[in-house]
């Protein structure tokens, strides 16, 4: 964030994902717009950047205890069994969910957000596209000690359990920055027509690579409440440049900067992106060495993290 050509205005943060970078340019005064395509990552960023104040309290959440759910809306669910989790994992689950739905504004999104971590939190490797016979070869904490060292217990820990436990950190990140923050689930071309004018547009898409399918590490999320929308697939190499290519496009014609997150790892040849970037504006490129780790594998840090910052042609 320290590299922005600017340090005020309008951020649009195209694919938001986690919201680690629209919560950093919330924190520095910008008003800021983010997207992304999975509801996933929308409640998140509704929970944390276009909320101003609205918090939760344990009284709130424990009331998924009196959550009394019919049968035909329990079987709705029953595809998460013995899929993600086990059966009497999904009851307490749809509770929450059920909890969820029933409240309104801000608090159904950063009840979502909780669900979301706390799904995330219980599975191996923190996707939610892992086979069943990995998930219970991993959940077995014996296992897991004599293979990695390490129990994982919270694999095994209540839906409830993590929610409480990660409640305080998700209220104390709640704040108003005296801006009217916006929050889209949208294709990204979608998005910066929604948008209109900005100063920044932030690029961190899902490049073609081995750990681009977002979703199929999330998308159950989005099944869970339906949320599901259409939007352009650019994970897969033959397709990515086209679309990167009306993605400048549309950006130089609604913002003033453009700023690109790239890195040496990536399977698109990185002078192809710059030579995009050099026909509609004034190219910088900083870098940084960027460790990137599996966990269990060794860390790989010979990639560069690299920072495009293009000023367009006015």
């Amino acid at each position: 964030m320290d590299s922005l050509p600017i340090n005020q205005g309008r951020f649009l943060d195209l694919f938001a994902g986690g919201s680690s970078i629209s919560f950093e340019a919330k924190n520095r005064g910008f008003e800021v717009i983010t997207n992304d395509a999975l509801y996933s990552s929308f409640v998140v960023n509704k929970a944390l950047i276009e909320n101003k104040s609205v918090k939760l309290s344990e009284k709130e959440i424990l009331k998924f205890n009196s959550i009394t759910v019919d049968s035909e809306r329990r079987a709705s669910f029953s595809w998460l069994e013995n899929n993600l989790f086990y059966t009497t994992e999904v009851d307490e689950l749809v509770k929450l969910i059920v909890l969820s739905e029933n409240m309104r504004g801000y608090k159904k999104y950063l009840l979502q957000a909780l669900i979301r971590r706390a799904m995330i939190r219980k599975l191996p490797y923190s996707r939610m596209n892992i086979d069943w016979k990995n998930i219970l070869k991993l959940r077995d904490e014996n296992y897991s000690y004599e293979k990695y060292g390490r129990r994982r217990a919270y694999h095994n820990d209540s839906f409830i359990n993590h929610i409480l436990r990660d409640l305080p950190d998700y209220n104390a990140a709640i704040f108003d920055n005296n801006c009217k923050n916006k929050v889209y689930q949208l294709d990204a071309l979608d998005a910066i027509k929604k948008t209109g004018k900005v100063d920044i547009i932030y690029l961190d898409p899902p490049y073609p690579s081995t750990m681009n399918n977002y979703d199929g590490f999330y998308g159950k999320f989005d099944k869970i409440f339906g949320k599901k929308i259409e939007y352009t697939d650019i994970t897969h190499e033959k397709d990515f440049l086209y679309y990167f290519d009306q993605l400048i496009d549309l950006a130089s014609q609604y913002s003033d900067y453009l700023v690109v997150s790239l890195n040496t790892s990536g399977k698109i040849i990185f002078e192809n992106l710059v030579d995009k970037f050099s026909f509609y504006g004034l190219v910088e490129i900083k870098e940084k060495k960027h460790n990137y780790q599996i966990s269990g594998k060794e860390s790989k840090n010979k990639n560069k993290e690299l920072l495009a910052i293009v000023k367009f042609y006015k």
